[in-house]
C-alpha cells in the first residue's frame, strides 16, 4: 500500500487502531503512513485517510480539499479497479473514541476515509517481477486492458490547458535541469546535462505529432502514476490501483505518456520482454499507432522523472540504501539515453498463404528485435467496427474480404506501419500480400522512408496449410479451406525482381526463426529477446 513511514496516528485518530472501530470482524489493525495519507489495515478492507500535511505539489491542509480527494481517488480509482475501491467512510468521534461510521452511527465527523478491499503485497507487480513469478504474456493482456480503459475516459477540450506542446517542453526541460541538480550527490549531473540537445531536438522533431494527438483526444484523465508498484495481479489477472488524484496536470495526459511510465518502468528493471508484450498489446487494442511517433520521447522523460526521483531519496539515505539508489539512477539515465538516441528501423512485410506462418513468424520476430506486429486480421476488424475474434460468416472476396475493404485495410496498415518507423521503431506488417500492388506499396514507403526493408515469404506444403487452418482455435483470422483454394488460385506469385527484397522461409524447419534472422540487415532494433545472430 505504501512506505513505511514513522507510523503515527493523531490523538483523535487512535480510536481507530482498536478492532471494534470498525463495523466488520477485525482480529487486529496495522497502521501505515506515506506521505499524503494514513493507511489503516483493518480485517478484509483497507482505509485511507488523507493527512493535513502540505507539500510544493499539495496542500491537505483544509478539510474541505481531504474530503474532497477522497472523493475523487474513488472517482479515478473505480474506473481502473472497481473491484478495490469501493466507497468513501465518514470517521466520526464520540465517548467510545474514533470509529468508522455505519449508516445509523452518531457523533461528530471528523474525517473521511477511503475504503478499500485489502490485498496482499506480495502480488504487486514489482514483487512479482522481481521473483520472476509473471510472464510477458500477462502483460500483455494488461496492455490490451489498459487500452479498453482509456477508451472510456474522457479527452481533454481544446480549450484546456493540458497536453500542449510548449508546457511539455517546459515541463521536460525543465524535469532535466532537476534531475541533473538531484544528480549532484552521486556526482552524476553531468551525464544528466549531457542528455539536453538530444532531447530539446526530439520535442523539436515531434511537435507536430504531439499537437496532433491533443488535436485527435489522446491527451485523456489517465492515471497519472502507472508504474510496477501500482499495479497487482488479482485472481488472474492485473489490475492497476492508486491513481494520481491530487493534481489535474499529472494525469490529464497523453495516453502515450500513460504508457510509456510503464514501459519505462519495466525496462529500467531490465524486464524489456514485459516491455515489449505491454506495449504490442496496447497497441493491438487500441490500435493508435500514431503513439509510436512519441513514445520514445515520453519513455526518456519518464526515465528522467524517476532518476530524480531517485537521486533526491539518495540525499538522505543510508549507504547500502544510496547504493542501490545509485544503481537504480544509472540504470534510468541510460535507459533515458537509448530512448533519445537516433536509430535506424527495419521493415518486415510478411507474405504467403493462409496456414503458412506468417502470424507464428511475425509475433517471434516482433519479440526479438523489438518491433511492433500489425495484423491485416486485427485491423479489417477494427475498421468494420468488430472486435478482433468477432465472426463475420463473411463469403470469399466478398462483405469483409471484398477486395474494396481489402484495399482499405492495406492503406491502414501503411500509416499504421508509418507512424510506428517514424517514431524509431521496427514494424512487422502481419499480411498475406498475395497482390504485388500490395507489396509494392510498403516498397514505396520503405523508399520514402529511407529504412531498411525485406519481405518475408512464408511457405509450407499444402497439406500442412490445410492441417493448420483445421486446427486454428480463437483466432482473429477467419481463413478456412475455401479461403485457401482461393488463394491458391489467385496469388500473384513472387517474381526474380521484386519490389521488396525477398527472403523465403520454409516454416515447418525447426531452425526456421534463427535462419530468418540470420538474413535481416542490421537495424536500430530495441532487441528485448535473445541476442540476435549477426
Amino acid at each position: 500500500m505504501g512506505e513505511n513511514v514513522r507510523p503515527v496516528l493523531p490523538e483523535a485518530f487512535r480510536g481507530l487502531l482498536a478492532p471494534q472501530a470498525y463495523p466488520h470482524p477485525v482480529a487486529g489493525v496495522d497502521l501505515i503512513e506515506t506521505h499524503i495519507s494514513w493507511v489503516l489495515l483493518a480485517g478484509e478492507f483497507a482505509y485511507k485517510i488523507k493527512r493535513p500535511v502540505r507539500y510544493p505539489f499539495v496542500d491537505l491542509r483544509a478539510p474541505e480539499r481531504r474530503k474532497l480527494l477522497c472523493e475523487e481517488e474513488l472517482r479515478l480509482n473505480r474506473r481502473f479497479a472497481p473491484e478495490l475501491y469501493l466507497d468513501v467512510c465518514r470517521v466520526v468521534g464520540g465517548g467510545g473514541g474514533a470509529r468508522i461510521a455505519t449508516d445509523g452511527a452518531d457523533g461528530p465527523v471528523l474525517e473521511y476515509a477511503v475504503r478499500m478491499r485489502r490485498f496482499e503485497g506480495k502480488h504487486e507487480l514489482d514483487r512479482l517481477l522481481e521473483r520472476g513469478e509473471v510472464e510477458p504474456r500477462e502483460l500483455e493482456r494488461f496492455g490490451g486492458q489498459l487500452a479498453a480503459v482509456h477508451a472510456t475516459l474522457p479527452a481533454a477540450s481544446p480549450q484546456s490547458p493540458w497536453g500542449r506542446p510548449e508546457e511539455l517542453r517546459a515541463l521536460m526541460i525543465r524535469n532535466l535541469l532537476e534531475c541533473a541538480h538531484a544528480s549532484e550527490v552521486f556526482g552524476a549531473a553531468e551525464p544528466v546535462l549531457a542528455l539536453r540537445g538530444a532531447l530539446e531536438q526530439a520535442l523539436s522533431s515531434r511537435a507536430d505529432s504531439l499537437a496532433a494527438r491533443r488535436a485527435g483526444g489522446r491527451v485523456r484523465e489517465c492515471h497519472g502514476d502507472l508504474h510496477s508498484r501500482n499495479i497487482v495481479r488479482l485472481g488472474e489477472r492485473l489490475v492497476a490501483f492508486d491513481c494520481l488524484e491530487y493534481e489535474p496536470a499529472f494525469r490529464w495526459i497523453d495516453v502515450a505518456d500513460e504508457i510509456a511510465f510503464l514501459a519505462s518502468d519495466l525496462t529500467a528493471r531490465e524486464r524489456p520482454l514485459h516491455a515489449h508484450a505491454f506495449v504490442g498489446g496496447y497497441l493491438e487494442r487500441s490500435g493508435d499507432y500514431s503513439a509510436c511517433r512519441v513514445l520514445r520521447l515520453y519513455q526518456a522523460h519518464r526515465a528522467l522523472v524517476r532518476a530524480k526521483v531517485a537521486a533526491l531519496e539518495a540525499a538522505t539515505a543510508g549507504q547500502m540504501r544510496r547504493q542501490s539508489l545509485r544503481r537504480e539512477h544509472d540504470r534510468l539515465t541510460a535507459h533515458a539515453a537509448k530512448s533519445l538516441a537516433p536509430r535506424t528501423p527495419l521493415l518486415l512485410v510478411m507474405c504467403g498463404l493462409s496456414g503458412s506462418g506468417k502470424t507464428w513468424l511475425a509475433r517471434r520476430l516482433a519479440e526479438r528485435l523489438g518491433a511492433v506486429q500489425i495484423r491485416s486480421d486485427v485491423e479489417r476488424k477494427r475498421r468494420a467496427g468488430l472486435e478482433a475474434l468477432a465472426r463475420t460468416q463473411s463469403a470469399v472476396a466478398e462483405g469483409l474480404y471484398s477486395s474494396r475493404m481489402s484495399a482499405a485495410v492495406y492503406e491502414d496498415l501503411a500509416r499504421a506501419a508509418e507512424d510506428i518507423l517514424a517514431g524509431g521503431c521496427s514494424a512487422i506488417v502481419d499480411a498475406a500480400c498475395l497482390r504485388r500492388g500490395q507489396r509494392s506499396r510498403f516498397a514505396d514507403l520503405a523508399a520514402r522512408l529511407g529504412v531498411p526493408s525485406r519481405l518475408v515469404y512464408c511457405e509450407a506444403p499444402v497439406e500442412t496449410l490445410r492441417a493448420r487452418i483445421d486446427a486454428r482455435e480463437r483466432d482473429a483470422s477467419e481463413a478456412g479451406a475455401a479461403v485457401l483454394d482461393w488463394q491458391l488460385n489467385h496469388f500473384e506469385r513472387l517474381l526474380a525482381q521484386e519490389p521488396l527484397e525477398a527472403i523465403r522461409v520454409e516454416t515447418t524447419r525447426p531452425e526456421a526463426l534463427e535462419a530468418l534472422l540470420r538474413q535481416l540487415p542490421s537495424a536500430g532494433c530495441d532487441a528485448p529477446g535473445p541476442a540476435r545472430a549477426r
